[in-house]
């Protein structure tokens, strides 16, 4: 899906905000903000939400970050093909 540039204004001390929050899940700024909207329009019903995006609503539900699960499953996967003979 193409993207397209969205400009915000907020004043400066709230604009520290999402650095820090990106920082800790090892997400961007971008997906944070796509991520806030998607939810919010996820719980208007009246909201038309495309297919692409609906699909992978709901998921996954968990308090780690990207970083942590991509770890995590290729933690796994090595560990599984450390493990053949």
């Amino acid at each position: 899906m193409p993207k397209t540039k969205l400009t915000l204004y907020i004043d400066e001390e709230t604009s520290e905000l999402p650095k820090k929050i990106v920082a800790y899940r090892g997400t961007s700024v971008s997906e944070l903000v796509s991520s806030y909207f998607t939810t919010e329009a996820f719980k208007i019903k009246d909201l038309k939400i495309s297919d692409s995006v609906s699909k992978w609503l709901g998921i996954i539900e968990t308090d780690k970050t990207y970083k942590e699960l991509k770890e995590e499953i290729l933690t796994e996967k090595i560990e599984k093909y450390e493990n053949i003979p």
